[in-house]
């Protein structure tokens, strides 16, 4: 069965783990019911989770923090693998609960849908079909997250059965690369397979919606970020690149920039409120959209 506890940290939310057989492929799930005097945005930076945002109440605007395209707005929604972070807004009001799932959950339950959705968002209802508003109904008339958690539990128990595997080939090379931070060179993986390094960026994409070296970004960045949290320290600079496996600060600079938007130093000082971030400009509603940090709230 699936638990549910409550974060001191995170007043209106609630966090559950998935019944043992599914945590192969469910990491958690998240209930969130915000009912706040103003709008909430926030950064998400890019994982290697595909989340599903189920909507009881209000709505999200997402826009990419590094190369700002038309905002979309959603209820419910899918987030595939991104390798760029993502700006969300919301008006305050925000009641619903989100599923985080493995890659390799995500093509068990989407099949091949699950390759469409790499650095795209998507409806729900577009890639599990019709009958998830029915799921969605009857999870908010549900009096308890607990009871909650235990229909998502019984949905994807249902969903994994006769969902497809991932090709062994690729379950080892995603394997290689998140135990190596993204570190491990493709030529390694390309060996490794057996397979030319075409067919293996194929490969990736079908499953993962990436090619290896976006995954290995990924996987790179949240390194970087895990080091930036876990250091008393608070490395930076050179010594942070060492850390991570970068040739040198610019180097760091550079990827960290093109995924994220700004420095580390600039996520950091955002992160301990010395500073805030660089504000990426929404070019469809002609005005600047800020990039503030809330970590922890929905």
């Amino acid at each position: 069965m699936s638990r549910s506890t409550v974060p001191p940290t995170a007043p209106g939310m609630v966090l559950g783990t998935p019944a043992a057989p599914l945590r192969r492929y469910v990491l958690g799930y998240r209930g969130y019911r915000l009912d706040l005097r103003q709008p909430r945005r926030r950064l998400e930076v890019p994982t290697d989770v595909v989340t599903v945002a189920l909507a009881f109440e209000g709505s999200m605007r997402l826009t990419d923090a590094v190369s700002p395209a038309p905002a979309a707005s959603f209820g419910s929604v899918v987030a595939g693998l991104r390798r760029t972070a993502t700006i969300a807004q919301h008006s305050g009001v925000l009641h619903g609960l989100a599923v985080s799932l493995t890659p390799q959950g995500a093509f068990r339950a989407f099949g091949p849908l699950a390759g469409d959705l790499g650095g795209q968002w998507a409806e729900p209802g577009d890639v599990l079909g019709p009958r998830l508003r029915a799921l969605t109904d009857r999870l908010a008339d549900t009096p308890s997250w607990s009871a909650r958690f235990a229909m998502l539990d019984g949905y994807f128990a249902a969903l994994f059965a006769y969902g497809p595997d991932w090709e062994p080939s690729v379950r080892w090379a995603w394997h290689r690369l998140r135990r190596s931070h993204g570190m491990v060179p493709i030529h390694t993986l390309v060996e490794g397979t057996g397979w030319s390094r075409r067919r293996l960026e194929l490969r990736f994409r079908e499953h993962l919606g990436l090619a290896p070296k976006q995954a290995a970004g990924i996987l790179r960045l949240q390194h970087t970020l895990g080091v930036l949290a876990a250091r008393a320290d608070r490395p930076t600079g050179a010594d942070l690149a060492v850390l991570c496996g970068y040739y040198d600060q610019s180097h760091l600079d550079r990827n960290f920039r093109g995924m994220v938007g700004c420095s580390p130093r600039e996520f950091l000082a955002s992160r301990t409120g010395t500073g805030t971030l660089p504000e990426p400009t929404d070019r469809v509603a002609g005005r600047v959209t800020s990039a503030l940090l809330d970590p922890g709230a929905a």
